[in-house]
């Protein structure tokens, strides 16, 4: 009968269900029913619910029988729609839905397709499988998102289904965007997400650098007729910025202008400065202007205005400006007319200081954990250049700079203005030593000393002189795009443009000279004249030919220029154009049809085009080297030189840079190695190769080197003997052997023209000893090769088993060179990588879903830069660990009982011992995790062609002495890491991996850390002009690599652990500093608890007391001190200054007591109780020794004796009777005893308040008291470390003096506080606190917040909410720089002060002490009220300004002030005092950016606000007669000044 009942319920052609009124009371488990299969659907009825109510679908399972749990479905409207499909996994049927509910999708999911509340949808099952994404990306604004959070994030998305433009919300307070998904390296609409898929995290919210670089060329004209710099700021930089605008975006954006200025050696003394001198022996210097600061364009008109203008006196101010000024400053007198001189020359592109500024970018991402900006995340640079992408640096500066942009994860976007060259860009070509083959123990090689980047630093072994060759190296963190606003019209691949660079052509007027008519090319030789071109080449010109038929011609071309499908396969499409790469060095005997077709169809229009790439292998094959001309090979007629070595020169005409037909002393004279001409001159062509057979000599000798001067006869293109060549051939002559650059001399100018290169010394050409081939084997690719700093090939992990290296199908067996050398060829790029490049480049693998091509301009990069990727496929092999890593391990053993770390969430442990055991430890792996992925590691993923580990192998086993590992085979995603402790971790950054993984009762680390030639710190002298300058000041800075080499990481381990609890400065934990400063605007409340009406100050004073408030409410307290009192944060007003106040007796009686556990702490025998005493008796026992402190107080100059204060009172009564235990508690019979008579406000003007207002005791409960304590009196210790138990941190902060002598005082407390006290989050939120014990309400009060791995919108909210706290008492809180302002340049060089000096010096007073109130400054007094006049604060006071009988110390500060600094009311900008004519030191508060705390400025934006203050500071400090008449008035106010009963009005 039950089945026919529920026969009878069940909806018939989508009928109503009977009611059944048990039925849906007590619901019976679901009968049943067939799994449904792919494809079935079902029309239901949607509703739509509330996303707070659930984020998820709610289905009805009763009303589509056999669906599951798990199971995907696609919603649509209608079966035949799938443009709107909407993807979701069924949840679990809990039983709780409305029987009449059919399906529910939430809110926003109706509002993004299109649904309507009570409309029919089709519910259709569909394949899991074929709906995995691989990639999600995700874009976040207005928001720091650690690495932490990010892998967190990318955990809690697994097994959901998303869509495009889905808001992502984790935690309750991470939100991101779904930007994109990817399927196959398809974007789809929706997918599931797996926990292989990979996230992409894009910033709308980052700091961006753009260095607009100005040489020679900016000023020339583009093939489009228009200027170069007129198309940064006409075309290019208004499309960046409007994108920006239509991404929403909210950067922070800097401009710089960089160049580079040469001078000749009669312009040195005139030009003195910091000049430098390269390689060659040039002298030059290097300027530096910024034109944006750190600024938000909201409207960008007015900074490309700036920009117009600068461009056009950049060179007045290089060239002319500056020198004069430096001649007036050093000879005091201005230079006459005739002596001032125009000296120095602009460089070409190619020798501009890119390198340099990006290092000078670089410095303050370096640190980027100090004023951690909660608000931003992550940082793109972008580099304009007129130049194609060629540039001439250092070995040691790129080398650093490779090193340093590994650490930081940060990589570059390089726009040029030119058409893309013929060659290989970027390329960056420097002077080294050919490195020669170093033999590790075993007889192993490491492969990166053979890279001509991080090899060839040690002089020969044999003792033998070598000279330097030019190396041609291939950024793979730099990625390129050629600007012109036609690129992303659809790309032709049948369209090659042959370009070629003649200044002197160009400059050609069309009535003067006819140029199309005189360019002569010669006709194309027959085979049969061939030998005689090579016999008699000065014949060449009038060989005989024939006329070539249609048909032949068009062979021709196809054989040439024509891009040929790899036999491999090439992928069709758009999809398919992938950036030419550099091929590995290790030359090659390649046969001519397939490398000539290859080295030439990847130069197709601007976008070289390469086959899929397969590493080659590097191994060595037993061949010997044929002799010179011997060639079995007719095609290698024109390659065969390879063997001995790749040219190391690119094409002449297509590297030069724009106009550098004139550039005889700034470029090298260099020979094309697209023909290498060592066998064509005996070797006759094939009869079949119609390629061959009809090629010339003009198509694949050198072009010709520029004219000196523009030609006015007509312009022969024919090949002619060049009449300067001193070997007596011709410039098409084909020498034998390989080329390598000769360097012109300098000093004079020379045309250029080819040069005869010498074999190398046959000394050298015997190959050296077999290599390991485990060792060189090269890791095969079956990737895409893509633009140079985007995704390497992947790697196929060689576990230890030999295999050979699959052969590039147009190329042989590989020879060894005479030096196994990692060359590049920027002419001529082969289709494979080298590995030294694709083992670093892999660090970005999982950015690019898709290829990028070089056509295509890199937006995406540059409108929402990405973040680093999580994961990294590249994993060393087992040889090379053991040749190229020193190992380091340390373990701990997992003792819960001791663990209490504030960093850690403890576990929900249910079980056994060791299951508890193994949980704590599970929580200590996923803490030391998140640790290094907050400091740039990446988590190490199976690579996807990798078979899985072979049984019994360890990959990282060096000896038998260490532990074997399980071989569970290495994630495939972030979301997999750590889902047991039983796997061990893998986690890799540039040169180091770590290896955590859980054994028997302790947790292993290794470190396996790659031995590198150690990196020399780059000196570096620059000029820059800051944006508030008046010109160029000289820096003088280094160039550092700051690596994790030799990090604390067991120190680190251990405080994550909990068996240590202090952060430490080599830690990197993230700091930001915080000032609470008065406000110019009356506070919002003028009463107090009681309603009693209190004053400005008496406002203030109550509103940090609810600061205190707050930090007691945030302190976190280990689990086994929850609900135990403590003592609450007190904080001592005063009206003395910072270093007056430190020699107040009564101050620092009271500072002792805060630092001995706080005054709050119950008496162990207190057995008083409140209500049993009488007035007299409590008169008396508040006179006791340890009674209420009753002394002469001071407050603005009036005293007042035998008082004391409300908020002692409260705390001695809580203190010492029984029922009384809170403060408000005590405030209440406070407000008692006054209402009875015991005591009396001393001006009569407060009832009885919990604060910093005087009390005396009335009429006969008085007795006159003499003070306690002084100077010398036994005073409490102050413990050196305080109690971490209840979470409190010892400062660790050395003191600034050694002298024992002094006395010391610690004058600020530290603990840690919980930012997520409803327990939000899936880890423990912990910050260390530090903050001001003693306050001044007239200055700033300061607090620091120290963290590491917590989550930042944790941060950022509460400190929002402390903000609305105090704003309703005319407080305001404000990010302030973490060190004194007069040292910013020191970590951003483009951030300086602005100098302000005096027009006239303050007055000097004798006796100025004697006239002042006590504990006033004489020293800088002047300074200090014109400041104070002008609505600044004081901030922190100079270190000279404290008593040489103290010793101060702020647990917080690093470093003691040099000068006092103070701070507007706004908090927009920082002064600086520097005291006499030198006046002051103004800075722009960067640190407050929309989206900050303290920004919401009512009537102008941070930086309009702070130039108005700066521009009234400057006009005030350069009048003269101002100055003087308010040196007057302080003065006339200091002589009527007298003794006022009320208290002033309070001085801000």
């Amino acid at each position: 009968m039950s089945t026919s009942r529920a026969e009878s319920q069940t909806p018939q052609f989508g009928g109503r269900r009977r009611s059944n009124t048990a039925q849906s009371i007590y619901k019976n488990a679901p009968l049943s029913a067939t799994p449904l299969s792919v494809g079935d659907s079902r029309a239901l009825t949607m509703w739509v619910h509330d996303p707070r109510e659930s984020p998820n679908v709610a289905l009805n399972h009763d009303r589509w029988p056999g669906v599951v749990e798990g199971d995907m479905i696609r919603l649509s409207i209608s079966p035949n729609d799938t443009a709107s499909d909407f993807l979701f996994i069924v949840q679990r049927d809990e039983g709780f839905l409305k029987h009449q509910l059919q399906v529910s999708v939430p809110r926003p999911v109706a509002e993004k397709f299109g649904l309507r509340n009570n409309g029919e949808v089709t519910l259709t099952k569909i394949d899991k499988a074929k709906y995995c994404a691989e990639f999600v990306e995700l874009t976040f604004q207005d928001q720091y998102l650690g690495r932490n959070e990010m892998w967190r994030l990318s955990s809690h998305l697994v097994g959901q289904c998303v869509y495009l433009e889905q808001e992502i919300s984790f935690i309750g307070v991470i939100a991101a965007k779904v930007q994109a998904i990817y399927i196959g390296g398809k974007k789809v609409s929706a997918a599931y997400v797996t926990s292989s898929t990979k996230a992409i995290y894009r910033s709308l919210s980052a700091k961006v650098t753009i260095f607009i670089q100005v040489c020679r060329e900016l000023w020339e004209f583009a093939g489009d007729g228009e200027r170069y710099n007129e198309k940064i700021v006409h075309s290019f930089l208004p499309t960046l910025f409007n994108k920006w605008r239509e991404a929403n975006t909210n950067h922070i954006v800097t401009i710089v202008l960089i160049s580079r200025v040469f001078y000749d050696a009669s312009e040195i003394d005139y030009a003195a400065g910091p000049l430098r001198e390269d390689d060659e022996g040039r002298w030059y210097k290097d300027f530096f202007k910024v034109i944006t600061d750190l600024e938000v364009l909201y409207d960008w008109k007015p900074t490309l205005v700036g920009l117009k203008d600068s461009f056009w006196a950049f060179q007045r101010d290089i060239l002319l400006a500056h020198h004069y000024h430096r001649s007036s400053v050093s000879s005091r007198t201005p230079p006459q007319a005739d002596q001032v001189r125009l000296v120095g020359r602009l460089s070409f592109a190619h020798d501009g200081p890119v390198l340099e500024a990006l290092n000078l970018g670089l410095n303050p991402t370096e640190t980027h954990y100090v004023d951690r900006s909660l608000s931003l995340t992550g940082s793109s640079t972008l580099i304009i250049t007129p130049g194609t992408g060629y540039f001439r640096v250092s070995k040691q500066l790129l080398r650093l700079t490779t090193t340093r942009i590994l650490d930081q994860g940060f990589a570059a976007d390089l726009v040029s203005l030119a058409k893309a060259p013929l060659h290989q860009s970027p390329i960056f070509c420097f002077c080294g030593y050919e490195p020669e083959v170093r033999m590790e123990a075993g007889g192993k090689v490491d492969l990166r000393s053979l890279d001509p980047l991080w090899g060839g630093d040690e002089e020969p072994s044999d003792g033998t002189a070598r000279e330097k060759t030019t190396m041609w190296w291939e950024p793979f963190w730099l990625s390129v795009s050629f600007w012109d606003r036609h690129m992303d019209l659809p790309f032709r691949e049948d369209r090659f443009v042959a370009r070629v660079k003649m200044h002197e052509v160009e400059m050609l007027g069309l009535l003067d000279h006819d140029v199309l008519s005189s360019i002569e090319i010669p006709f194309l030789p027959d085979a049969a004249s061939a030998a005689d071109l090579s016999a008699n080449p000065a014949e060449s010109n009038v060989t005989k030919s024939r006329v070539l038929s249609q048909a032949e011609a068009d062979q021709f071309d196809e054989d040439i220029f024509v891009a040929k499908q790899d036999s491999r396969g090439l992928p069709t499409g758009r999809s398919s154009l992938i950036s030419s790469g550099s091929g590995p060095a290790f030359s090659t005997n390649l046969r001519l049809n397939d490398s000539l077709k290859r080295s030439l169809s990847s130069r197709t229009s601007g976008a070289p085009r390469v086959p899929l790439i397969e590493e080659q292998s590097p191994l060595l094959a037993n061949h010997d080297l044929p002799p010179d001309g011997s060639s079995s090979d007719p095609d290698n007629k024109f390659l065969a030189a390879t063997i001995d070595m790749l040219s190391t020169s690119p094409s002449q005409s297509s590297i030069r840079s724009g106009g550098s037909g004139r550039s005889q002393q700034s470029v090298v004279s260099v020979v094309s190695s697209t023909v290498s001409q060592s066998r064509a001159r005996r070797v006759s062509a094939p009869q079949g190769s119609t390629k061959t057979k009809f090629t010339s000599s003009w198509l694949f000798s050198p072009f010709r080197s520029g004219l000196s001067q523009p030609q006015t006869s007509p312009v022969s293109a024919s090949a002619t003997p060049s009449p300067t060549d001193k070997s007596g051939g011709s410039s098409t002559s084909l020498q034998s052997t390989p080329s390598t650059p000769v360097v012109a001399s300098r000093s004079t100018p020379r045309i250029p023209q080819p040069v005869t290169i010498r074999p190398p010394p046959s000394s050298r050409s015997k190959r050296p000893p077999t290599v390991d081939e485990d060792t060189l084997v090269s890791h095969r690719s079956s990737v895409s090769r893509y633009s140079p700093m985007n995704t390497p090939p992947r790697d196929e992990t060689v576990f230890g088993k030999r295999r050979s290296a699959t052969i590039n199908s147009s190329a042989t067996i590989s020879h060894m060179p005479p030096s196994p050398t990692l060359r590049i060829n920027p002419c001529k790029p082969l289709p494979s990588v080298p590995y030294t490049l694709s083992s670093l480049a892999r660090r970005w693998q999982h950015i690019f879903p898709q290829p990028l091509s070089k056509h295509d301009i890199k937006w995406k990069s540059m409108i929402i830069p990405g973040c680093l990727p999580l994961t990294v496929e590249h994993f060393p092999t087992m040889s090379e660990l053991e040749t190229a890593y020193d190992v380091s391990p340390y373990d701990f053993v997992v003792d819960p009982p001791e663990m209490r770390s504030f960093l850690m969430k403890p576990p929900i442990t249910i079980g056994s011992r060791d299951e508890v055991r193994r949980a704590w430890a599970l929580a200590v792996m996923r803490g030391m995790v998140a640790m290094r992925l907050a400091q740039g590691f990446q988590f190490v993923l199976r690579a996807k062609d990798a078979p899985p580990a072979p049984e019994g192998h360890n990959v990282l086993q060096r000896t038998k002495s260490y532990v074997e590992d399980d071989m569970i085979p290495r994630p495939e995603g972030a979301a997999e890491v750590l889902r047991s402790a039983n796997d061990p971790v893998y986690l890799s950054m540039s040169n180091e991996i770590h290896r955590i993984a859980y054994s028997g009762d302790s947790i292993q680390v290794r470190r396996y850390v790659r031995r590198m030639p150690k990196t020399q710190p780059f000196e570096y002298q620059c000029l820059i002009w800051p944006k508030l300058g008046v010109g160029y000041t000289e820096l003088r800075t280094s160039f550092v690599s700051h690596g994790l080499e030799n990090y604390g990481w067991n120190r680190l381990d251990m405080l994550v652990a909990g068996y240590e609890n202090q952060f430490n400065d080599s830690l990197r934990y993230w700091r930001t500093r915080f000032v609470v400063i008065p406000t110019d605007e009356p506070p919002l409340t003028q009463n107090g608890p009681t309603g009693e009406k209190l004053d400005d100050e008496e406002v203030r004073l109550l509103g940090i007391d609810k600061l205190a408030d707050l930090f007691s409410r945030a302190r976190w307290q280990p689990p086994e001190d929850r609900g135990k009192p403590v003592p609450p944060v007190r904080f001592l007003p005063t009206d003395l200054d910072p270093a007056a106040c430190v020699l107040d007796e009564s101050l620092t009686a009271q500072l002792d007591e805060i630092h001995a556990a706080g005054p709050l702490r119950k008496k162990m025998k207190s057995e008083r109780v409140i209500s049993d005493q009488s007035l007299a008796s409590i008169a008396k026992a508040m006179r006791e020794e340890d009674g209420v402190p009753i002394k002469e107080h001071r407050w603005h100059g009036n005293k007042y004796p035998n008082s004391f204060t409300g908020t002692d009172f409260v705390s001695w009564l809580v203190r010492e009777f029984q029922d009384v235990s809170t403060r408000e508690q005590g405030t209440e019979w406070g407000i008692k005893l006054h209402e009875q008579g015991l005591f009396d406000h001393c001006r009569g003007a407060h009832g009885f308040l919990d604060g910093h207002y005087f009390y005396a005791l009335k009429g006969e409960y008085l007795v006159p008291m003499t003070p306690r304590g002084g100077w010398f009196r036994a005073t409490r210790h102050v413990p050196e470390e305080a109690n971490t138990r209840g979470g409190q941190l010892s400062s660790g902060t050395p003191k600034w003096s050694g002298r024992r002598t002094k006395r010391r005082l610690i004058l600020s407390q530290s603990m840690v506080i919980d930012i997520d006290p409803i327990k939000r989050s899936d880890q423990a939120e912990s910050v260390v606190l530090h903050h001001d014990i003693i306050h001044n309400p007239a200055t700033c009060f300061h607090f620091e917040l120290q963290w590491i791995g917590t989550t930042a919108r944790y941060i950022d909210d509460v400190l929002r909410q402390w903000n609305r706290t105090i704003e309703r008492y005319g407080l305001k809180l404000v990010e302030a720089y973490v060190t004194q302002i007069s040292d910013i340049r020191e970590r951003n060089p483009f951030q300086s002060c602005l100098p302000i000096p005096l027009a006239v010096p303050p007055p000097v007073i004798p006796d100025f002490e004697k006239r002042l109130p006590d504990g006033v400054q004489t020293r800088h007094y002047f300074e200090y009220a014109l400041l104070r006049k002008l609505g600044f604060v004081l901030d922190i006071e100079a270190a000279d300004q404290y008593s040489d009988q103290v010793d101060v110390i702020y647990s917080y500060r690093r470093s003691p002030f040099k000068y006092s600094q103070w701070v507007h009311r706004s908090g927009v900008a920082f002064v600086q005092v520097l005291g006499d004519l030198q006046g002051f030191l103004f800075l722009t508060n960067r640190l407050m950016a929309p989206g900050r705390i303290g920004t919401a400025l009512k009537y102008q934006r941070p930086a309009a606000a702070a130039d108005e203050i700066r521009i009234k500071l400057q006009q005030t400090c350069s009048d003269p007669q101002a100055l003087n008449k308010f040196y007057a008035d302080e003065l006339t106010q200091l002589m009527d000044q007298h003794a006022l009963e009320e208290p002033p009005p309070l001085r801000i």
